[in-house]
């Protein structure tokens, strides 16, 4: 019984502590790849990681709360997200931007641009029309270039919602026949990625894009609907 009592609130919630233990390799595996261990070349690869499982913690979520009222609080959900992510999001961009003003003057020129897309969340799409590379930097990198991972799931915060909530509705609730198209959303977002991808040419377009990207916050998804 009490084995039964502990498994309660993970049921009822929809927490899973093993998420957590995911989460901490992932950090793990970024900053070492970002420390240039030889052993870890695919280490970025964490944030992928990320992706699924915000993919899969916020359909969780959202399919609960549908559950239970047969409907979607667009704005109650943004408004969560706005809570959790953008006090941390403004804190960060202030203080880089005082040190970068103090210290690194010399990179003072780039930072407006950076700091409008993060604000906007349109960091990704920023670095793509900037032509920014993340794998063949020969200069210091942007300073808010790691924000680029954010903005993919801020976008998804924003239009998931909508699309998840059309679906719920084009199939009644049913979650397998919605599961099924999401998957079919990934293996299409994967497919883009690879077309797009060109061995000879730099990957930045195929790795910062929210549509090449979609396909584990989109697994995720799909994973919480089965």
């Amino acid at each position: 019984m009490s084995g039964d009592r502990s498994l309660a609130p993970a049921k009822t919630s929809g927490y899973v502590p093993g998420l957590d233990g995911l989460r901490a390799i992932s950090v793990v595996a970024v900053l070492l790849y970002h420390a240039d261990m030889p052993w870890l070349n695919g280490g970025f690869l964490g944030v992928e990681v990320f992706f699924v499982i915000s993919g899969y913690l916020i359909t969780l979520l959202l399919t609960k709360e549908h559950e239970r009222t047969s409907t979607i609080s667009l704005k109650a959900f943004w408004l969560r997200r706005a809570r959790r992510l953008l006090a941390a999001l403004y804190t960060l961009l202030a203080t880089v931007s005082v040190v970068v003003l103090i210290f690194y003057r010399e990179d003072a020129s780039k930072l407006a641009g950076q700091v409008w897309a993060a604000l906007t969340y349109v960091t990704n799409w920023f670095l793509i029309f900037s032509e920014q590379s993340y794998f063949a930097l020969t200069e210091r990198p942007p300073v808010f270039q790691h924000l680029w991972s954010l903005a993919i799931e801020e976008q998804f915060y924003l239009l998931w919602p909508l699309m998840l909530l059309g679906l719920l509705r084009l199939f009644k609730g049913r979650h397998l026949p919605i599961a099924g198209v999401i998957t079919l959303g990934a293996i299409a977002s994967l497919l883009w990625m690879a077309y797009l991808y060109e061995p000879a040419m730099d990957p930045g377009r195929a790795y910062y894009g929210t549509d090449t990207r979609a396909a584990g916050l989109l697994l995720g998804a799909a994973l919480a609907l089965v």
